[in-house]
């Protein structure tokens, strides 16, 4: 038996049965059943030394890799179903490396109700984790472009939090190679703060249950999960909507953990919420009757959500603050500029 195939008994061993799966992976492809009136789709490729760093823990990056996944689903409001994982790796490293990441993956989606039903392997210089996710649409659709003037503008969660751990992440990194080779430890930012910043970043939670929410219960207008920053995925819905997003500086959900971090760093706080990436949060739009029926019952959404903004005519994103206003549309990652 060659290496592959003892990896592929390795992995189906990894699966517990699932509802609708007639035949998983170890075919040349996946056998489902779906009885579903729609069909949504997304997919995302992580790179290593691009969306990750070097060195980082296999079975933390196949979580990250499916729960970016996710949280293109919760910007839809879909219910997650299955997925296919592929991986890319220097053989050198082993089939524990793969394996690891594919554990990671499935322990995730099983979370959320999504299953691992095929995939590929391929030797590859760096390693590379591409998965397609597939989910079961709500009745009404979220997309980017219902906002409508005079909606409010919510995002769930602490953007910047995402873009700090990073940042903390890359210090380690940098220190790990050192003489020392110690962590190194940041007096001005207590250790449970750094732990909260570096999990936001490397072991993100997509937010399912709030978009299944959003979509269900017609609250939302119009959402997009912040990947890349909040500043350039605002400025992408004000788009697709043909609309102008005015988000005001002081409602700005900016956690302790946060602030911590940028005054350790002597940043502010509200820059890395708006520019940082990787938060995957939502950011959505509500009608005055939605915005109202959110406010009532905060608690059943299981996530803090926050009014940061409101809608108006014309184009662009732009963040209030009391200086004036200031252009935010381009501020984030973009893929065709390099590293983040």
């Amino acid at each position: 038996m060659k290496p592959e195939d003892r990896f592929v008994e390795k992995l189906r061993a990894l699966l517990p049965p699932a509802e609708g799966i007639l035949l998983g992976p170890g075919d040349d492809a996946a056998l489902l059943e779906w009885h579903e009136p729609g069909l949504v789709a997304t997919t995302d490729l992580l790179v290593e030394a691009v969306d990750f760093l070097p060195g980082e823990d296999p079975q933390r990056l196949g979580r990250r890799a499916i729960a970016v996944n996710l949280s293109d689903l919760a910007a839809m409001g879909a219910a997650p179903a299955y997925f296919l994982l592929a991986i890319g790796f220097p053989a050198e490293r082993g089939e524990e490396l793969p394996l690891a990441v594919a554990r990671g993956a499935i322990e995730r989606g099983r979370e959320f109700g999504a299953h691992l039903v095929g995939g590929d392997l391929s030797a590859a210089p760096q390693i590379l984790i591409s998965i397609a996710a597939w989910g079961r649409p709500a009745p009404s659709p979220l997309t980017r472009s219902g906002a409508r003037v005079g909606d409010a503008v919510f995002v769930s969660g602490h953007p910047g939090e995402a873009a700090a751990g990073l940042r903390l992440a890359r210090t380690m990194e940098a220190f790990s190679g050192t003489e020392r080779g110690a962590s190194p430890r940041f007096p001005e930012i207590s250790s449970e703060h750094q732990t909260r910043l570096l999990a936001a970043y490397r072991d993100p939670l997509p937010r399912v249950a709030l978009g299944r929410a959003l979509a269900e219960r017609v609250i939302a207008t119009a959402a997009i999960d912040v990947s890349d920053g909040l500043g350039v995925d605002a400025g992408r819905l004000a788009r697709a909507s043909g609309v102008r997003i005015l988000i005001e500086e002081d409602r700005l959900p900016l956690s302790r953990p946060l602030i911590s971090f940028s005054e350790m760093e002597e940043l502010k706080p509200a820059d890395l919420a708006v520019s940082g990436g990787d938060d995957y949060e939502l950011l959505f739009t509500a009608s005055a009757d939605g915005a109202a029926r959110l406010e009532e019952r905060p608690e059943a959404l299981d996530v803090v959500v926050t009014r940061i903004g409101r809608v108006v005519p014309g184009e662009g994103a732009v963040l209030v603050h009391r200086g004036g206003e200031r252009e935010i549309g381009d501020l984030g990652h973009d893929h065709l500029e390099g590293p983040r």
